[in-house]
Parts: structure tokens; sequence; C-alpha cells
């Protein structure tokens, strides 16, 4: 059989096992990847990783679109003189960025900045000394010429409810909205929209992704890893030296100028995986408090003027009330920058009582704020609020208010333009905690943001004035908790009725003449949609399968516990019996305030119980898990669009799709529609 050389594009993990001879030993890696697609001008690294067997690959050439690019790596000198030979990185450039040190191992490659000024397709093709060769097709997208006849989007709000699937948002509009003979009594500010598409939101190494890759998808058009937001992987220990992608809120402000801003609003740690992919580039998503001070470090590219949201505890030192651990006090350096700095909900309510504020911080927890279900049903229904220890964060303001505030400030100083995204964390969140009611509540909140958005956007863009015209989006990152509806409760059932819990409340359709049971909800609403009983007789019913195992007893719970627990013996992952447990001691009661022990119902997904059968042992992340929260799915999520090029967004494409498509409504390139 005749040798050949065989190379690894991104992972090895992405394709099929390969048998045969082998002639090089060296294995290649190009990011972006081939398939890649990037609009015309769009900046990324590009960073070429050649890995040998016991030594470093020697001869390492870089050819883009024929011309060889080699001598413009910016790694250091290694072996005999070759750039990037032996795994060395970079020193701080004038931009601060530095290159960690790969495997001596490793020979690399590192331009970074890359754009291309033409559209249509490119290519790079990397070889070695020992006949390696691998090459990575990119697709570049149009998007800078205006097409006649069309209105540019000055602005771009994209809102997105984090872990929301359409069952998500079907539940939303039952609960606030009811039935009447089948009929919607309304619908959500979210189904007003023009049009609406289908997203698929599968990541760049898996087919589940996580938010951070699910929003720096939107944010960047690339695929990433889960765990990463705006890079691609490398083969350096670093976290913030990975290759990265131009975000689109970093494109407009660096092509429109510094009168166009960008801003962050979130019911999360304004650190969170969804706001940092819109303006940090890491691979850990998880490095909070360097994420916090890249926000405010790299605010000049970021263009970041408006955040808001949780997670003071990252931005402070311990003397400012923080747990910074490098002694930084962020607060007060964006105070220094003309930022005003906010903490309560009566401060949102003054500021927007008052002259439009030219950049803001709002921190208003000191890690995730308070879920909507616990704010509006403070002392009624939830009695999270009135625990000893939440008593300082019982004046946080709604999501709403928020992306009001956040608006009036961005429209008053954003002469051209801005990008604005606005998180429901919590819905994602608390459909991990398979706490139906409260990830309900959190959809619900979010869509009342969502009006606040259309009512800015639909007053731009019916006005006397063609240029401040504005682009809303409504989408979700992904899918969470598998979040089904089962259907409604049967009175007869109900546990306030028959004193208990059972699993026969949950009634299904019958297949018999009489039909005389009543399967609409009976939710009473307050005037913003929230149901003033959150446990009505004919409540809505919610199942995860994407959930561990846990109890159920169908009913609000007033405290927000974990569903599910891991056995800190047997290191498995089980039901919680605090919360909704089959005993009367589970400390979660019903609005009535009596106890409804409930009963077990099994999850689907790893708890550990099975152990590692491997002879390797289950090395990195191979091994299961006690997962006590339910999972993400891989169910493409629904996005509606509204405004200048809104009808791009019919059909069914990859969430990396959408991000020309922003670039093409905010310059009036996108195609008019045929009638």
């Amino acid at each position: 059989m005749r040798a050949f050389a065989v190379s690894v594009l991104v992972l090895s993990s992405f394709l099929p096992a390969l048998t045969g001879p082998v002639l090089a030993a060296t294995r290649l890696r190009i990011m972006p990847p081939s398939g890649a697609t990037m609009a015309v001008g769009q900046r990324f690294d590009l960073r070429v990783e050649a890995e040998g067997d016991g030594t470093a690959p020697r001869g390492l050439s870089v050819m883009l679109d024929g011309r060889d690019i080699t001598t413009r790596n910016v790694l250091a000198p290694g072996l005999n003189g070759e750039l990037g030979v032996g795994g060395t990185g970079t020193a701080p450039d004038a931009s601060a960025r530095a290159t960690a040190p790969a495997a001596a191992t490793s020979s690399n490659f590192l331009v970074r900045d890359q754009s291309f000024t033409t559209p249509g397709r490119h290519e790079v093709v990397v070889r070695t000394n020992d006949g390696a060769t691998l090459t990575a097709s990119y697709e570049v997208a149009a998007w800078q010429t205006p097409r006649a006849g069309t209105r540019p989007a000055k602005n771009i709000i994209m809102l997105v409810g984090d872990g929301m699937g359409i069952q998500h948002r079907t539940a939303a509009r039952i609960v606030s909205r009811g039935q009447t003979y089948g009929k919607t009594n309304g619908p959500l500010a979210m189904d007003t929209l023009g049009v609406t598409g289908l997203v698929m939101t599968s990541s760049l190494n898996a087919t589940v992704t996580d938010s951070a890759p699910g929003m720096s998808s939107y944010a960047t058009g690339h695929k990433a890893n889960n765990n990463h937001v705006g890079v691609y992987p490398d083969n350096t220990p670093d976290h913030f030296d990975n290759p990265r992608v131009e975000y689109i809120g970093e494109m407009l402000r660096r092509t429109r100028g510094r009168g166009f801003n960008v801003g962050i609003v979130t019911t999360a740690a304004v650190i969170d995986a969804t706001p940092a992919g819109n303006a940090v580039h890491t691979s850990f998503r998880d490095a909070y408090y360097d994420i916090a001070a890249r926000f405010f470090d790299e605010r000049a590219t970021n263009g970041v003027s408006v955040l808001l949201g949780g997670g003071a505890t990252y931005f402070s030192p311990a003397s400012q009330g923080g747990t910074r651990k490098d002694s930084r006090d962020l607060v007060a350096a964006y105070a220094a920058e003309g930022y005003d700095v906010l903490r309560t909900r009566a401060e949102v309510t003054a500021k927007l009582a008052g002259p439009a504020p030219k950049a803001l911080l709002g921190l208003f927890h000191p890690r995730h704020m308070s879920v909507a279900f616990d704010k509006v049903g403070a002392g009624r229904y939830s009695d999270e609020l009135a625990l000893d220890a939440n008593k300082d964060l019982r004046d946080q303001p709604m999501l709403e208010e928020m992306t009001a505030l956040a608006l009036k400030s961005l429209s008053a100083s954003s002469p051209r333009g801005f990008y604005l995204m606005v998180e429901g964390a919590s819905i994602d969140k608390q459909a991990h905690e398979s706490d139906a009611d409260r990830t309900i509540w959190d959809t619900i909140e979010f869509d009342n943001a969502v009006k606040v958005a259309l009512d800015f956007a639909r007053g731009t863009n019916t006005d006397a004035d063609p240029a401040n015209d504005t682009l809303v989006i409504v989408t979700a990152d992904h899918e969470s908790g598998g979040f089904g509806i089962i259907g409604v409760g049967n009175d007869r059932y109900a546990p306030a009725t028959i004193g208990k819990s059972v699993r026969d409340y949950a009634a299904t359709f019958r297949f018999i003449p009489a039909q005389t049971l009543n399967f609409f909800t009976n939710y009473t609403v307050d005037a913003k949609g929230f149901p003033t009983d959150p446990d009505p007789s004919r409540k809505l019913l919610i199942g995860f399968a994407a959930g561990p195992d846990r109890y159920e007893n169908w009913l609000s719970n007033r405290l927000a516990q974990k569903a599910t627990i891991t056995d800190p013996a047997s290191r498995i992952a089980v039901a919680n019996p605090r919360r909704d447990g089959p005993s009367g001691q589970t400390d979660n009661i019903g609005v009535d305030r009596k106890a409804y022990p409930g009963f077990l119902v099994s999850g689907a997904i790893e708890n550990n119980a099975t152990g590692c059968l491997a002879a390797d042992g289950c090395p990195d992340d191979t091994r299961a898990n006690p997962v006590d929260i339910a999972g993400h799915t891989a169910s493409d999520v629904p996005l509606s669009a509204d405004g200048p090029g809104a009808w791009q967004f019919t059909g069914v494409y990859d969430n990396t799709d959408v991000f020309v498509k922003l670039l093409r409504a905010a310059t009036g390139s996108y195609p008019r529609l045929r009638q």
C-alpha cells in the first residue's frame, strides 16, 4: 500500500478512526478551521499548530491565498532561529496581548488581526518538512455596500432568553395570557415580531452547546468550544491568549467610530458566559475576576458604555465589600472614567426620571440577581427575600427597568448607533434546577423587557427619520432542561384538594365521547402578566427530559432549593429529600403553608452510579459525573426579528449565520424581499 500523510483538523474527536501507515508524524491544526465563515474586514487571529512526537516539527510554512506569510509569524524565534519552533510565545505587544509558550514538541504560527478585504473563498495551506500538510478554506461574506431601496439599522437590540426553547415561550404565554376555547387570550411581546426562524445551536466541539459559545457564535459568526467566548482553542495554558475573533460590537465600534457604543444588560452576574460572550475573549468562562477586569481594560475596543446586572463581588477588593484578590477597585475605576455607578432599584428609578446618563455600571447583587418569582412574589408566595441573609437584596430592579435605562443612555450618547444585548439569564438557571415556576416567571420577566425594546424600536422605525432605525432580535443561545409541557392539572387530584401530591394530577387528553374534564389553566394574573397565585387548581405542569433524579409535588417552592444533590458518601447524584421529598420533613411548603410530600421522578442523565469501567481510568472529562442539574439540549431554538432586514431571519440556519445577517441589516446590504 502506498504511504500517505494524515493531518488532524481541529480536534481528533471530530474525526472517525484512521488506519494505515503514516508518513508524517506531525499533527497539524489551523484556527479558524476549514469551513469557517467571516465578514469582509472582520478581524481574527490566525494560528497554526504543528505537534511532533518527541521533537518540534521543522520547516512550518503558511500560505494564504497562494502568498507565503510564514515570516509574519509574531511568535519568538526558537530552535535555529525559526519563529515559533519549540513552542515559543511572545511578550506583550502594543495592545498588552501576550502569548504563552506551548509544548516544546510543537512549532506554531500566529498572526493577529488578520482580515480579508474581498468576499468569496480564501484558503490557508500549511506544510512541514516531514511532508505533513493541511488546508483550511474560508468563505468571506460581503456586507458593506447598501442596496437600493433598503433601510439600514442604526441600532441593534439582541434579547437572549438564556436556555429559552419553544416550550419555554409557550409556557410563559399560557401562564401569563391564558386561553379561551383553545385560543390564546393575547400574544407575548416576543410573539409580535414580524418573522421567526429556527436556529441550530451546536458548538465547535459538541452537539450540545453551553452558553459561552452559544452566545459568542451569534456575536462573532464563528463556532467556539464549550467554555470559550470569542476565541478558538489553542495549545497554550493561558486562558486569555487564544486566537481571537472580532465581536459585532467591537467591529461596528471600530468601523463606525467612537460614537457607536455597546450595552450589556443581564439578570446574571455581568461576568457570566452570555454577557462576556459579547465583549471578552477567553477560553475559560469561569475566570470571573479576569473577565471583570477585561471589560474595563478593553473598553476602548469593546465599546461597552452600559453594563448592568449582578456580580458586584468580582469588581471590588475585600476592603470595598468584594472578593478580588488583586486589590483592584474596578468600581472606582469605572466611576473615574465617568460611569454612573448604581446599586439599587431606587437608583435605577431615579435615573429613568432624570437626564440620560452617558455611561452606566449597575451592580445590583453580589453574584446572580434574584429571580422574578422571588422579587414579584416576596411576602406572598416566596420567602427567599424574607431570609435575613438576603435582607440587603430587597431593592433589585426588574429586567425591563434595566433595559429601559440602558436604552435611555445608549440612544442619547450614541450618535452612530449602538448594539445592546439583553439577557434573561435565569430562564436557564432555574431550568437547571428543575424549578418550573421560577423558569416560567423569568420568561415572563424577559418578555416584559422585550416589550420595552419593541416600543423603543417601533418608535424609531415609524418616525420621520430614516437614519435611526432599530433591528430587534429575540432568541436563545440553546434550550435548557429538556423543558416540556406535560399538560394541565386535573383539579380533582390537585394537592390542595386531596391533601397530597400524586402523579394522577398530570392529566392527559381523553379518547372518549364524554369530554367534561376542564383542560385549561385557571391562573389569575397581575398587570405585568405574573400570576397572583402560582398554584391554582389547574396549573400548567412541566417535565424536564434532560434532568437528574428529583422529587415532584407539582407546587411552587417558597424557598429556592436544589432539586438534586450529590451524596457525599457514594458521590452519586440523588434527589434532594429536602425539596418536595416523600416525608413531612420537606421544608418547602405551598402557598397555603402546608407541606405536600412529593414522589420520585427518575432522571435520564449521568449520575456517576456506574463509576469508570475503562482500563485507562477515564482521563480528562471522559468519566461520568454526579450531575446535579438538568442539562442543555441540542434542540433548535426560535429566533424572532423585527425591523430593517428582519426577513433574513426566516427559515432554519446555524447560529453563526446570524452575525452576517446582523451586519447586512446594519448597512442595508440585505437583499430586498420579493413581493
